[in-house]
């Protein structure tokens, strides 16, 4: 068991979250599926770059000024802070240890007597219309509580306050909380190429040209919130989310959980469904097995079936509390809606749960297709049929001037066709990889030449496509995409409208949509296709292993090699013989390009690196804003470009496949 001997903020966001998780956190018997993520996460959001930008609110050159503290154990980080405070300073990563309390402040300003805490957070507000009251529910009421989506962060640095306070009692604390703020435009270029990420081992360094300075970086898109009031309530009015007890003997009694490693199982709820603790595929034990088992008291071949957790767009916290744990144990009105659901072609809410808890009840493991409303919808398309998918990225810090924080930014698709014979062939992609240039006009402009050689029907899956479509509409209307002349402006926005649905004002309850507006293959899936095997989820990643299982002319027809690459039946523009179907993967397709797990910033390339293997959204992001924020050879770059190409190619192929088999089931005349 590797447990550190304090705790610490991280460790008091998992008791926040769920008390039981202190039994399990850094302890090496459990899987925890969250520990290789912090990095990740931290490259995907811009964390690592929006919190060194923060330090040149207070100084005007971090490191010329040394305002760091790193490259020290936990007690010399304690010691050299505590000699930093003797005079009035700004420190980066102060360290405060009392009563085996141990926090680590991004950013500490001492005046005097004062010690201004700033904890600074990749999450965005709007610095003219926001203020600390968007924070807060109920306000001036007796329920008045912090916004679920404001509490990690505000209880975080009610946290920290504390534990200065602890430490030094002498001095008044005041709460802050730095945030990027889309209010303000930034007044330079490529702000976020300022801001490189060198990653050795555990330890991220930020590299920044030398001698930049604040001046140098213009308008600095962040703004500085007090929230000294709202901790002083957190610690003194309100009650700990989910846990009912006052704040300061909440993390004394999650202290004493962890330092001695008690195991408090709390009561099973819909949030189960997200715990990083649920070991599927490691040798590791699972806490959330042990919290079930402990909680219902079943059997271990009871805890295999359905749980009712695994409802589809089902909130099951009332049913748990009486004791349903299971789908089987689900009863029709229990999920049945108080308002009768409009007749819709295809299956209702309510069918779509119904059949889940029917089949779990039956045990029945078949598959469920409606043939009919399936063909009513493939009547109204036009072949060849185009599907497509977006790899996009939101970045904290702008690339250009006059533009802000977490604009967004679409950087590679795939395109492909499948023909009314039967045909299928990946015929176009595109990506962006240039470092600091922003692509979205060139993007767009690539999509409407690759969508406009005929006038067939166009499919996305969910609405992730339209949505940056809209928003890349909006960016040109508004001058933020580049240079564009005023006839091409028009067969853009024109482009974007009629293969899109929007909303023509924001009051307006219903939708426009366009003449060939995209039809959304997820709303086909949820209408019209129901299997078991999903759990319940609808997510491109579970329908195709699922589809893949339920048809079996699809299956022997992709187990084979010699049919799918760059000069074979179908056509691939990035693979030379690739075989979907593999036993060895479980026979599915999205492991034989396994999910990225690290990032190895060594230069030298293996033939198994692991950016040749990206194999979902989150990692083909990561890839992009590595690549953005580091410092790579170009052999590299060209390995990380040909592992999005080849995700990027399967997910437009998932989609041809579901199409395939759902083609089959209804007889239409698709060879296979």
């Amino acid at each position: 068991m590797n447990r550190s001997k304090y705790f610490t903020k991280s460790t008091f966001k998992e008791g926040l979250d769920c008390i039981t998780k202190l039994y399990y956190t850094n302890n090496k018997e459990y899987n925890n599926s969250a520990n290789d993520d912090s990095f990740l996460e931290e490259l995907a959001n811009g964390g690592f770059q929006i919190g060194e930008l923060a330090k040149y609110l207070f100084v005007n050159n971090p490191d010329n000024e040394n305002i760091t503290i790193k490259n020290l154990t936990n007690e010399e980080a304690v010691i050299e802070t505590s000699e930093r405070l003797k005079n009035d300073c700004v420190i980066a990563e102060a360290a405060f240890l009392i009563d085996k309390f141990y926090i680590r402040a991004d950013i500490i300003k001492k005046e005097g007597k004062t010690l201004k805490l700033y904890e600074v957070k990749a999450k965005s507000i709007d610095g003219i219309r926001e203020d600390s009251n968007s924070f807060i529910s109920y306000k001036g009421k007796a329920n008045e509580c912090v916004k679920s989506e404001w509490s990690p962060y505000l209880y975080d640095i009610a946290f920290q306050k504390y534990v200065i306070e602890k430490a030094y009692p002498d001095y008044k604390v005041e709460a802050n909380i730095i945030l990027a703020d889309k209010s303000k435009k930034v007044t330079i270029n490529n702000l976020n190429q300022y801001f490189q990420i060198n990653k050795n081992g555990y330890m991220v360094d930020i590299i920044t040209p030398k001698n930049i300075s604040a001046n140098d970086l213009g308008v600095i898109p962040l703004a500085i919130i007090n929230v000294d009031e709202i901790v002083n309530d957190i610690q003194n009015k309100y009650k700990v989310p989910k846990h009912n007890m006052d704040f300061i003997d909440f993390i004394n009694y999650a202290k004493d959980i962890y330092l001695n490693r008690k195991k408090i199982y709390t009561p099973v709820s819909t949030k189960c469904k997200s715990c990083t603790y649920n070991n599927k595929n490691s040798d590791l034990k699972s806490g959330f097995y042990e919290c079930w088992k402990n909680h219902t008291n079943y059997s271990d071949e009871l805890l295999k079936k359905p749980l009712a957790i695994e409802l589809w767009n089902g909130r099951v916290d009332k049913m748990l509390s009486k004791g349903q744990f299971l789908l089987e144990n689900i009863n029709e009105e229990d999920v049945k809606s108080s308002k009768p659901e409009p007749e819709k072609n295809g299956l209702t809410n309510f069918q779509r749960k119904w059949l889940q808890i029917t089949k779990a009840k039956n045990n029945d493991n078949s598959y469920y297709f409606d043939s009919e409303g399936f063909l009513s919808e493939v009547n109204k398309w036009n072949y060849p049929l185009h599907l497509i998918d977006f790899e996009t990225s939101t970045v904290a810090l702008p690339f250009h001037k006059g533009t802000s924080p977490y604009q967004g930014i679409a950087f590679q698709f795939s395109h492909h066709v499948l023909h009314e014979d039967g045909k299928i062939e990946h015929k176009d992609q595109y990506i962006h990889f240039e470092k600091g240039v922003y692509p979205n006009l060139d993007f767009i402009r690539t999509l409407k030449k690759s969508l406009s050689s005929d006038n067939g029907t166009i499919f996305r899956y969910h609405n992730h496509e339209n949505n940056y479509l809209r928003m890349i509409y909006d960016q040109i209307v508004d001058g933020e995409i580049g240079e564009i002349e005023q006839n091409e402006k028009t067969e853009l926005l024109n482009f974007i409208d009629n293969i899109t649905k929007y909303k023509i004002t924001p009051k307006d309850k219903d939708y426009t949509y366009g003449d060939r507006c995209m039809v959304d293959l997820y709303e086909i899936v949820k209408d019209f296709y129901y299997s078991p095997s999903t759990n319940g989820k609808i997510s491109i990643k579970n329908i195709l292993p699922a589809i893949l299982n339920d048809c079996e002319e699809l299956r022997n027809k992709y187990s084979k090699g010699g049919l799918y690459g760059k000069e074979l039946e179908i056509k691939s523009l990035n693979f030379d013989d690739h075989v979907w179907l593999q036993e060895e993967f479980n026979n599915n397709p999205y492991k034989t390009l396994p999910v990225i797990s690290d990032i190895n910033l060594d230069d030298n390339i293996e033939e198994d690196d692991e950016f040749n293997s990206i194999a979902d959204g989150g990692a083909a992001l990561i890839a992009y804003n590595y690549l953005q924020y580091s410092h790579i050879n170009e052999e590299k770059r060209v390995a990380m470009r040909n592992g999005l190409f080849r995700y990027c190619e399967l997910d437009t192929m998932a989609m041809v496949m579901i199409l395939e088999a759902m083609l089959l089931w209804s007889g239409k005349n698709q060879k296979c």
